[in-house]
């Protein structure tokens, strides 16, 4: 009005001098959509790709397990004990909850442990140590590293800053594209459904991208087929095991109170 008032521009020179502003907010809008969609994208990927890995390790150690502690009972409960754990950890708890179950009590750490004390044993025995030990110790270092890239990973979702920019954007560029179809009169229906159609694609982005920033929901959630038949197979090796089908348990353990300030 000031501008119009002043007799600087009349209302359809404004109206031409928005044209350009709309046309480069466009670019901005589309980069901007563009770069939000390939990051989650590529991170759901990553996730998707170390579980996949993780899991299968899982099952070849679960095997490697039941042979080197077949002779140690109590080793074998133990150690299956925390594959159960590890699995249960997978299925049903958050990241927060594994971050605090790696600082207390580690599935993989307690593996470890297990297989350096039955190789001490065979080297006072014998002299020796089964090669099954070595590699199996091998593929847990491996395990090490694929949940430590699958927790980071995980943790590399958008700050909700992100969306607020997305949104403005959005609203930005369909205020832009609105007054610059402005004419005296009413638009003409071809705009109206223009603009009709715009506002419904900018929305679906927005929920697609707002869907792909968590992985382990909505329709656009990792798809779990793979990593669900290696843990099942994890599952079910112990399971079909006499012993540890009654000695284990796939069941949230008891949480002992700790004090987290001291």
């Amino acid at each position: 009005d000031f501008l119009i008032d002043k007799g600087d521009l009349l209302p359809s020179d404004l109206l031409v001098n928005i044209s350009p502003f709309v046309s480069g907010l466009s670019l901005i809008y589309g980069a901007f959509v563009s770069l939000t969609l390939s990051i989650l994208y590529n991170r759901q990927k990553n996730v998707l790709d170390q579980i996949e890995s993780e899991t299968s390790l899982i099952a070849v150690v679960t095997q490697n397990i039941m042979t080197i502690f077949e002779d140690d009972d109590d080793r074998l409960v133990e150690a299956g004990q925390c594959i159960a754990d590890q699995i249960r950890i997978l299925v049903m708890e958050s990241r927060g909850h594994e971050l605090m179950t790696i600082i207390y009590s580690d599935p993989y750490i307690r593996i470890l442990n297990l297989l350096s004390e039955k190789q001490k044993e065979q080297l006072k025995e014998t002299g020796t140590s089964e090669s099954l030990i070595d590699w199996t110790r091998d593929l847990m270092k491996d395990m090490f590293q694929l949940r430590g890239k699958r927790l980071g990973a995980e943790s590399l979702s958008l700050p909700p800053i992100h969306f607020v920019i997305f949104a403005i954007l959005t609203a930005v560029t369909l205020l832009g594209f609105s007054l610059s179809t402005l004419n005296n009169g009413a638009p003409a229906n071809e705009t109206r459904f223009l603009f009709s159609t715009f506002v419904t694609v900018y929305v679906i982005f927005y929920r697609f991208a707002l869907d792909l920033n968590n992985p382990f929901n909505g329709a656009y959630q990792i798809r779990r087929s793979g990593p669900a038949a290696h843990l099942l197979q994890s599952k079910m090796i112990p399971w079909n095991n006499p012993l540890l089908k009654s000695q284990i348990s796939f069941d949230e353990p008891e949480i002992y109170d700790r004090d987290f300030n001291s």
